[in-house]
């Protein structure tokens, strides 16, 4: 074994170290937590020891979500990848791209300002070339999609810029504000825009919504005669 499989193996291990101590602690923190709650007095002393465990809980559960990918937008290699990463984040927004179009450059720089924000999502990128498998039972036809995956099922797709405004111009926190909606994001505050004055917001195909991701097979799907 060469020493790249070496290192990657390390990094591996690694990797799962941090995420078994993470889940270990927080699962501790949900106990202490779950105590304070029990108790019968609500005094101020109890609100604060409340409030520093959630802090501290949030804290391990960012360390998670960085050992996880999270806080940065990485390629995805291939399917496997794919559905591997999907396995592990309960939020994710995957750009399929292809890297003759232009606007796909436009979506990384978007994705890139907003990983390190919101680290609560694992923003990633996958070549639509090298992914004809995952191309084809989602139905990406146009370049750049970004998918939305949410506890390992599609919830939607954003298909061009519709949705963003309709020009190349758009802000990060436009986009942040869109995923937002379909539970794959924390967005606070009022949004960039009007939403009203957007185009195309609810016009987007919901072809593979709801169905759950697995490797061999595709997306399971429940339901009957179902079409984008």
């Amino acid at each position: 074994m060469n020493l790249g499989g070496l290192e990657a193996i390390a990094s591996e291990i690694a990797g799962q170290a941090i995420l078994d101590h993470a889940k270990d602690t927080e699962s501790k923190l949900d106990e202490r937590i779950a105590k304070l709650d029990q108790m019968d007095e609500d005094d101020f002393e109890k609100l604060r020891e409340r409030r520093k465990l959630q802090m501290m809980k949030q804290h391990v559960k960012e360390q998670e979500w960085r050992a996880n990918g999270h806080g940065r937008c990485s390629e995805l290699s291939d399917q496997g990848e794919f559905f591997a990463a999907a396995k592990k984040s309960s939020s994710m927004a995957v750009h399929f791209y292809r890297p003759t179009t232009a606007r796909c450059a436009i979506v990384d720089a978007r994705m890139e300002r907003l990983a390190p924000r919101h680290v609560e999502t694992r923003f990633c990128r996958i070549d639509a070339e090298k992914s004809p498998y995952l191309v084809e039972k989602l139905n990406i036809v146009v370049m750049p999609t970004i998918l939305l995956v949410k506890d390992g099922k599609t919830v939607h797709q954003i298909r061009g810029f519709d949705e963003l405004g309709g020009t190349d111009d758009f802000h990060e926190d436009m986009l942040a504000w869109v995923i937002s909606q379909y539970g794959c994001c924390k967005f606070e505050g009022d949004p960039p825009m009007d939403p009203t004055k957007r185009s195309g917001v609810n016009s987007i195909g919901m072809a593979f919504a709801g169905k759950s991701i697995r490797e061999g097979g595709g997306l399971d799907s429940d339901d009957e005669g179902y079409s984008d």
